[in-house]
C-alpha cells in the first residue's frame, strides 16, 4: 500500500516499553528488546500488514529513543512494509536532523518511511534537551511549521523563537518520496485536532479510553477543519488501539497484569496511572476502547469503530507490558488473518458505495 493509496491501512506498533523483569518472572534485556522489535517487523511484513510504528522514549522504562535506527533495521530484512516513528517528540528534537534522519530511512528502505510527530506526554525529552514546558504547544507549532518546510524545499531560509535561524540551507538527503510523509499523533485535545485538519496532514488518534463518542468528535474536529481549508481530499485518519487476539477469551482475560504493568507509574511522581480489574473488564467490553480477546470479539468492536469514525488506518499496539514473544506473534497472525480483512473488505464497500452515490 503506497502513502497515497485510499484504501484500509491496517499495521502494529510498539512503544517499546522495557521491564527488566516481567510479570511473570522472565528477564530480559535492552538488547532482547531491539531483537524482538526486528522480529516483530518481520514478521509484520511476511503477514501482509500495511506498517510497523516504533515509539520513541528517554527514559529507563523504554528501550528506544531513535525509532529510525530500528526501522532501518527492520527495512533491511523487509521488502513492504511502511515504516513510522509512533511518535518522534517534535517538541524536543531538532526537525533538520529529524528530516535527514527520516530521509535516510526513506532511501535506505526504498521509499516506505514515515514520520508521527507529536508532543510527547512525558516530561523526560524537554528535560534531556533543554526545552521549556512552559512553551509546550508553540515549541511544537514552531518545529512542525519548519519540518513542513525542510521537506518542501531542498534550501532553506527561516527563522523563529526556539531555534537558531537557516539561510539557505541544504538539508539533505532528500527524501526518495516528495513529499515525505508526516503524520499528527494527538491524545484527546480538540485543538490538536483541529490543527492537523487545517494543515492537511494525516492524523493519528490515540484510543486508550473514554467514550467512543469523544474519540467521533475529535474525528469530526478534524475533518471539518480540513474541510474548510479546502484539504478534504487529503485527509487521513488513523487510529491506533491497545490490541491483544487470542482464540480463548479467558487467555486474553488474564493479559490484565501485563496491561497493568504497562501503564502504572513505575517510580513516584513518575507518568502513567493504574488500571483496576474493574477498568481492564469494562474496556474488554463491547462498548469498551480495548481490542483485547477473540479474533471475532475484536473485529465487531473494530467495525463498530470504524463505523463511527470512518478511519483510514487502524494501529495495533501489540507488545505491551512484556507480553511473552510467542504470544504476541500469535495475537498479531490472528490481526493479519481474521480483522485485517474484515476491515478491508467493509472500507472497500464504503468506498464502492460513495463512487455509486456521487455518480447517481
Amino acid at each position: 500500500m503506497s502513502a497515497q493509496d485510499p484504501g484500509m491501512d491496517v499495521g502494529i506498533a510498539s512503544l517499546a516499553d522495557f521491564q527488566a523483569r516481567t510479570v511473570d518472572g522472565r528477564t530480559r534485556t535492552v538488547g532482547d528488546r531491539h531483537t524482538h522489535l526486528i522480529d516483530l517487523g518481520v514478521t509484520a511484513d511476511r503477514l501482509g500488514l500495511d506498517h510497523i510504528g516504533i515509539g520513541e522514549h528517554h527514559s529507563v522504562d523504554f528501550a528506544v529513543s531513535s525509532p529510525a535506527v530500528v526501522l532501518a533495521a527492520i527495512a533491511a530484512r523487509t521488502s513492504r512494509i511502511r515504516l513510522t516513528s509512533s511518535v518522534s517528540t517534535l517538541s524536543a528534537l531538532d526537525p533538520v536532523r529529524l528530516y535527514e534522519d527520516f530521509a535516510t530511512l526513506d532511501l535506505v528502505s526504498a521509499g516506505r518511511a514515515e514520520i508521527t510527530v507529536g508532543r510527547s506526554a512525558h516530561p523526560e525529552p524537554f528535560d534531556l534537551f533543554g526545552v521549556p514546558l512552559s512553551h509546550y504547544d508553540q515549541v511544537f507549532a514552531e518545529k512542525l511549521g519548519l519540518l513542513l518546510r525542510i521537506r518542501g524545499e531542498p534550501r532553506v531560509t527561516w527563522h523563529g523563537r526556539f531555534r537558531s535561524a537557516l539561510t539557505e540551507a541544504a538539508v539533505v538527503p532528500r527524501a526518495r518520496q516528495d513529499p515525505l510523509p508526516v503524520w499528527i499523533g494527538v491524545g484527546g485535545t480538540p485543538a490538536s485536532a483541529e490543527r492537523a485538519g487545517r494543515l492537511g496532514l494525516p492524523m493519528m488518534l490515540g484510543y486508550i479510553g473514554g467514550p467512543l463518542e469523544r474519540l467521533a468528535h475529535l474525528s469530526a474536529v478534524y475533518r471539518a477543519a480540513g474541510e474548510e481549508e479546502g484539504h478534504g481530499d487529503r485527509l487521513r485518519l488513523g487510529v491506533g488501539v491497545h490490541f491483544f487476539s487470542s482464540d480463548d477469551a479467558a487467555t486474553a482475560r488474564e493479559t490484565y497484569p501485563y496491561y497493568r504493568d504497562f501503564l502504572r507509574p513505575k517510580r513516584p511522581g513518575g507518568s502513567g496511572f493504574t488500571v483496576s480489574p474493574e477498568q481492564f473488564r469494562a474496556g474488554l467490553d463491547p462498548a469498551g476502547h480495548l481490542l483485547i480477546g477473540t479474533p471475532e470479539h475484536i473485529t465487531e468492536k473494530a467495525i463498530a469503530l470504524y463505523e463511527a469514525v470512518r478511519f483510514d488506518r487502524l494501529q495495533a499496539l501489540v507488545d505491551w507490558g512484556g507480553l511473552p514473544t510467542d504470544a504476541v506473534a500469535s495475537s498479531v497472525e490472528q490481526l493479519a488473518s481474521a480483522v485485517a480483512p474484515a476491515l478491508r473488505q467493509l472500507a472497500a464497500a464504503a468506498v464502492r458505495y460513495q463512487r455509486g452515490a456521487s455518480r447517481g
